[in-house]
């Protein structure tokens, strides 16, 4: 059967109702979450650099699990995303977060297999259970050379969605198999949930009003959106943009469009 859209979402502050990264840190050491405001190491090494640390403070593996399953994600996020699967939607994560949180906090909530792809920052768990985090554009590796100055050093979600896009042609979306779309075909609708300015890029991939881009209010999506000095940013996305705070609104346009 051919999807009836791709339904893409970031992790942080969009899924969830909290920043994973800062999150997990300050429920293991207010210590080392006071460093993520001070240090100038770019952010996913630092995320690894504050759990080696915790790791060799005699810290555990479990406590790390065990935050997981205390992040907040609001039922009515739950409901949307079981929506859009019901009505044979993909849905997708991409995220500056890692792999082992995402997992974690979506195998808690019981919706991981929800979800054909989670792009994200790679994670994992050593012999001694020390939690590692690697970039996944690493420092060494080629940049993505992305035009809009917004995406993170370590990944541009527009260029994942790029190639989510061109797995759905192929017929295949990560590990999931699924009915090639028919090039002659109406495009494939899309819609986008996102918070911040690296939440921009992916945007630009929506090319109808008939895509919804859900923007939260309040972050940094939003204010660099409505720059004053800077209109043409918002004039770039074609797609319907609609603001919102709770995971409920989301459900409710969904619901009344879908």
């Amino acid at each position: 059967m051919v999807p009836a859209g791709l339904a893409c979402f970031d992790f942080d502050w969009s899924l969830i109702d909290t920043d994973s990264d800062r999150f997990v840190i300050e429920y293991l050491s207010p210590v080392l979450r006071h460093k993520l405001d001070t240090s100038p190491m770019q952010w996913t090494d630092l995320q690894n650099e504050c759990l080696k640390e915790y790791h060799d403070q005699g810290g555990s593996g479990q406590k790390i699990r065990e935050s997981l399953t205390k992040i907040p994600l609001d039922s009515k996020m739950i409901q949307a995303c079981q929506l859009l699967h019901s009505k044979g939607w993909v849905l997708a994560i991409i995220s500056d977060a890692n792999q082992v949180y995402i997992e974690g906090i979506l195998e808690h909530y019981g919706i991981k297999n929800l979800f054909s792809a989670i792009i994200t920052n790679p994670a994992f768990w050593d012999v001694q259970d020390r939690l590692h985090i690697q970039r996944l554009i690493p420092a060494d590796g080629t940049p993505h050379g992305c035009p809009t100055g917004v995406c993170s050093l370590n990944i541009c979600k527009g260029q994942e969605v790029d190639k989510l896009l061109l797995n759905l042609n192929s017929g295949t979306t990560g590990s999931t198999v699924i009915a090639s779309l028919d090039k002659a075909a109406a495009p494939l609708r899309m819609l986008y949930v996102g918070d911040g300015r690296n939440d921009y890029c992916p945007a630009l991939r929506m090319n109808s009003s008939e895509d919804i881009y859900f923007v939260r209010k309040g972050r940094s999506l939003e204010k660099y959106l409505n720059k004053a000095e800077s209109p043409e940013i918002q004039k770039a996305i074609l797609s319907r943009i609609v603001y919102w705070d709770r995971a409920g609104e989301i459900l409710s346009e969904l619901q009344s469009t879908l």
